[in-house]
């Protein structure tokens, strides 16, 4: 029997922050599933934990497709009827969470797409940590996630998807931020039915982890107070008793 949802994730060199995400859709996860990883040339060292796992298909990438074009990549080999990608900096915090976004997702016959929004500005309606779509949509409608720049309304990854979408005549359900439950380390949680059910960390893929709580910061050029203050949130983040719990595969109580 094929799976109902293929959970899809891109990495580039975030071991610890897949694994965390990993566990999470074992433990949380009811519904049958697939665990698809696309990996934009990682080191080999921090593929390590990942080539051990049997419970998931992992694509090695030997160009960098970047974010939006190994989302496309992965809904290309999906074999569910519906892909949920989540960032690698993200996890889920409960069980139940698949049946309640099946759920959402079919309110509306004219939803084709559950994500994250907020008005960030005009140009940026959708953000991580999630993406739920029916992959047969996006394919058949020649759909891309990849980011194409110089084209308007196009500013990031999945914006696009955002505005092809409505232009198709269908429409895009967005979940908005949640209260904060784990505290000190920022990011954004949502919540489905009152209950809080997933968690996406603010710039987390841009602290690649070094072993031995040694994080070095891959993204743009900010101060180092500010490279400072984003490692200490991360370093907070994996100290949190939920977070412990779920690395070592067991159901946290949040």
């Amino acid at each position: 029997m094929r799976p109902l949802i293929s959970i899809v994730t891109a990495v580039t060199d975030s071991p610890i922050w897949v694994e965390l995400l990993i566990k999470s859709i074992r433990l949380f996860t009811d519904i049958k599933h697939e665990i698809i990883v696309i990996d934009n040339c990682s080191l080999p060292e921090n593929l390590i934990w990942l080539k051990k796992q049997k419970d998931i298909r992992l694509i090695s990438n030997t160009v960098n497709l970047g974010h939006g074009g190994a989302m496309d990549q992965g809904t290309e080999l999906a074999n569910g009827d519906y892909v949920c990608h989540m960032d690698s900096d993200s996890h889920f915090q409960r069980s139940g969470w698949d049946k309640d976004i099946i759920a959402l997702y079919k309110e509306d016959p004219l939803t084709r797409l559950v994500c994250k929004g907020g008005p960030i500005h005009i140009g940026r309606p959708v953000h991580p940590p999630i993406f739920f779509y029916e992959s047969d949509f996006i394919l058949d409608n020649k759909l891309s996630f990849k980011h194409l720049k110089g084209v308007p309304k196009s500013t990031d990854t999945a914006q696009k998807t955002y505005w092809d979408i409505l232009d198709l005549g269908f429409k895009v359900k967005l979940f908005a931020r949640g209260p904060q439950v784990y505290t000190l380390v920022g990011g954004d949680e949502i919540w489905i039915n009152n209950k809080p059910t997933m968690y996406h960390h603010h710039y987390g893929t841009r602290l690649r982890y070094h072993g031995n709580n040694n994080w070095k910061w891959h993204g743009w050029k900010l101060p180092q107070s500010e490279i400072t203050r984003h490692e200490k949130r991360t370093v907070g983040l994996f100290k949190q008793p939920q977070v412990k719990q779920i690395m070592k595969g067991e159901k946290p109580c949040f």
